[in-house]
């Protein structure tokens, strides 16, 4: 069995994914560390402060581990595993992101970048042109692991969820929008 649990940075994959793959009794794989251990990336992107990854030796690599394993699989690129019997996507309310990767101490070009993502449903949407009907969208927005883990157990999908069809978040994203485009230079 192979279950991916993606989402932006700050839904809660990385806890959400470990407690997941303890109640199942699954081994955990954390594609990012799998990446960097493996040294799957190109190079490093200082502005971002994250690897850029090679995305044909990543899906080499983790070809050989999924033929033989059965795992929960921690990820923000659910496209590069070839198979999976179900997708969770975690998603988290846009304002409450924003605050969660700030609290990071990020760059204002990585929180903006990665909010932006969410609220497009970027991953979402990756996630359903390579698994259609076995993805499972669950807002995470103020909700326990625990909480979080009973819904993707019993498969309560929340999904598909549409941050923009609020007026907020639509303005939010102008100021996110603005933010991005003060680095295109050093894009």
């Amino acid at each position: 069995m192979i279950i991916i649990v993606t989402g932006t940075p700050g839904v809660g994959k990385t806890v959400a994914s470990k407690k997941l793959s303890e109640a199942l009794n699954l081994n955990y794989l954390s594609l990012s560390q799998f990446v960097i251990e493996n040294k799957l990336y190109t190079e490093y992107d200082e502005l971002r402060q994250s690897y850029i990854i090679d995305e044909d030796k990543v899906k080499e690599e983790l070809e050989k581990i999924i033929s033989t394993s059965h795992l929960v699989i921690e990820t923000i690129y659910p496209s590069l595993v070839s198979t999976a019997d179900l997708v969770v996507v975690l998603r988290k309310n846009p304002f409450s992101l924003y605050n969660e990767l700030k609290g990071r101490g990020w760059a204002d070009i990585k929180v903006a970048e990665n909010v932006e993502a969410e609220i497009l449903g970027v991953i979402s949407q990756e996630a359903r042109e390579a698994f259609k009907d076995k993805v499972c969208e669950v807002d995470t927005t103020e909700m326990s692991t625990e909480q979080i883990l009973n819904k993707i157990l019993n498969k309560q999908c929340d999904g598909p969820i549409e941050w923009l069809v609020d007026t907020k978040v639509q303005r939010f994203l102008e100021e996110l929008d603005k933010i991005i485009s003060s680095y295109e230079n050093d894009i």
